[in-house]
């Protein structure tokens, strides 16, 4: 069998989690997508040397007469995210030895090796490739995720899902009566923003990130946002210099922005909620989370469709840019603020 790879993160001030078996790849999946991936064809990117995992790409499983097309846009994903070798996984009851060598074919003209190909169902995991006495017939039982990659989560806040749908919900607008009071705390958000930008927009603005700045403390020690800050940070969003100050936070502290933006997306309703979902999106793209990225950008087009950074966002996402250029472009837009950012 192959050898281990490193996995969980590309940031250098993580711990790193070592996968040392095609078991404890599969085991890692939910984690990795956010939630237990079902009759879909996922590619993970390894970089380097040591093998790190980089981009982590799903699709749901094509038909047999789409598989070339599925194979070549995952594949060039891989070729964006500057991987050398690939890991192939196929969940489905069916197996599918052609999509697998149709996405072999595809990694190869593109100079990257397959590292190992799984066929994943009923908690157990086949080897495409190994006939050897390490690969049973009848499958191998797919084992417990890594401690540390489950503790990694666990600090993050961030709890696996239990399907694409839950992750859907996790990121939607309130209803009923909750979305009645929402609805209020918005109006009077913004009220208190266009009086105070009225009088000083570039105070407005400094005052607003610092805000922004306390809440994402308070969220890293564990506090949740309430109802009215999270309606002042959204109104304070729709003006592009808070937003692009906030975005660059995710360089250095991404677990809390991102708690802080979900728990704000959450309490928050149309028209007001595009900037905050299409950050949430940014955020998300700089971590390589692509499920999340497909949703915030869906609620925040649905609202806006004319969302200028919501639909770059798109652009990029469905053209196969690379996390780590997002991640530029994050180091970028922070040379050239001068808004007050934590250190």
């Amino acid at each position: 069998m192959p050898s281990s790879v490193d996995g969980m993160t590309s940031r250098s001030d993580r711990p790193v989690a070592r996968l040392s078996s095609p078991g404890a790849i599969v085991a890692t999946l939910p984690s990795l997508c956010g939630f237990p991936p079902e009759d879909s064809l996922v590619l993970l990117s390894l970089r380097g040397e040591r093998r790190r995992i980089g981009l982590t790409a799903r699709l749901d499983l094509p038909p047999p007469d789409a598989e070339g097309g599925a194979a070549d846009l995952l594949a060039e994903r891989m070729r964006l995210d500057g991987a050398r070798e690939a890991v192939v996984v196929v969940l489905s009851d069916e197996r599918r030895p052609e999509l697998v060598q149709a996405v072999g074919e595809a990694l190869a003209g593109r100079a990257i090796d397959v590292h190992e190909a799984l066929h994943v169902a009923d908690g157990r995991w086949w080897s495409y490739e190994c006939s050897s006495s390490c690969c049973p017939a009848e499958g191998t039982p797919v084992p417990p995720p890594p401690t540390l990659v489950e503790a990694q989560r666990a600090l993050a806040g961030r709890a696996v899902l239990a399907s694409r749908a839950e992750l859907v919900a996790s990121l939607a607008a309130p209803t009923s009566l909750a979305a009645e009071r929402a609805g209020q705390a918005l109006d009077d958000a913004a009220e208190q923003w266009v009086g105070h930008w009225a009088a000083d927009p570039d105070e407005a603005c400094v005052a607003a990130v610092r805000q922004a700045r306390r809440l994402l403390d308070a969220v890293g020690s564990g506090r949740p946002v309430d109802l009215a800050e999270a309606a002042a940070l959204t109104v304070a969003l729709h003006d592009h210099r808070v937003r692009d100050e906030i975005a660059t936070w995710s360089l250095r502290r991404s677990d809390a922005l991102l708690s802080l933006l979900e728990q704000t997306a959450r309490q928050v309703v149309p028209p007001f909620d595009a900037p905050v979902c299409t950050l949430l999106a940014w955020v998300a793209y700089a971590r390589g989370d692509g499920s999340r990225v497909n949703v915030a950008l869906d609620r925040a087009l649905e609202t806006d469709p004319a969302y200028s950074l919501a639909s770059l966002l798109r652009t990029a996402f469905d053209g196969g840019i690379a996390p780590r250029q997002v991640r530029r472009m994050l180091t970028s837009t922070r040379r050239g603020l001068r808004l007050s950012s934590p250190g």
